[in-house]
């Protein structure tokens, strides 16, 4: 299942299929019919994740942009936009049929490869709360930018320039942490769900900001997904493919 600007995972469910497929799905079809998917990879840090396939000798990709309102752009074996879900011009790029794709410009460096004392920079930020200047220098959502903060010890509403070389440190040593136990080899995924029995979010890791909320684990995060977004959509709506397969 791929749902632009909000997820991109494999599904145990069988969701029920319009009597008409949508227009984009008929050109995927027209390209990608009998395919073979070759790879999946993510662009950088970025929330970007691009699958590979090939059919009669030609190679696609198909990008799934998971920021912002996201899109889902299929691009040709000279790297032009065929389709896309969502057309549109923008000030550093196009959208739009035929033209070359580009990757939309970094706003952030890959958090992966920085230095203690590249978080100095957070310090010249002013008065801007801690929290924000997190998400804004690592390119993280609020999510993560406050277990950060938490398992630093430091108050999200902080000003940066306040902020005391110790501080910065500890953000520091906050990601480092977050980044090894969210590594495939470490994650632990779990879903939390209040006391009403409502999901609330999934994560690869325990988070320590939903200490409160009652934690499911999964042997894998792509299985948390599957399950959160399912029972954020449909409820109990929708039938688990292995017990259609029973049925029959």
């Amino acid at each position: 299942i791929c749902e632009a600007g909000k997820r991109a995972h494999i599904t145990s469910y069988a969701y029920e299929k319009p009597l008409k497929p949508p227009a984009f799905c008929m050109a995927l079809r027209k390209y990608l019919r009998n395919g073979k998917m070759e790879k999946v990879q993510q662009h950088g840090f970025e929330r970007i994740v691009e699958i590979m396939l090939s059919n009669r000798g030609e190679e696609y990709r198909l990008v799934i942009e998971l920021f912002g309102e996201g899109n889902i752009i299929l691009v040709n074996p000279e790297g032009k936009i065929l389709h896309a879900t969502s057309y549109r011009r923008m000030r550093d790029r196009n959208i739009l049929r035929g033209e070359v794709y580009a990757y939309p410009p970094s706003r952030s460096d890959d958090p992966r490869g920085l230095q203690r004392e590249d978080f100095q920079k957070i310090r010249s930020l002013g008065r801007l709360e801690v929290v924000r200047a997190v998400a804004r220098f690592l390119g993280i959502g609020g999510t993560y930018s406050e277990e950060i903060l938490l398992r630093a010890g430091i108050s999200k509403n902080t000003p940066c320039s306040s902020l005391e070389d110790r501080d910065l440190g500890a953000i520091f040593d906050s990601l480092q942490q977050l980044l090894s136990e969210a590594s495939a080899e470490n994650a632990k995924p779990f879903g939390f769900i209040d006391e009403e029995g409502q999901w609330i979010d999934v994560a690869p890791v325990p988070l320590k900001r939903y200490s409160h909320l009652k934690r499911v684990q999964y042997q894998t995060f792509n299985e948390a997904l599957d399950e959160y977004y399912t029972k954020m959509s449909f409820g109990e709506r929708v039938s688990h493919v292995k017990d259609l397969v029973e049925q029959e």
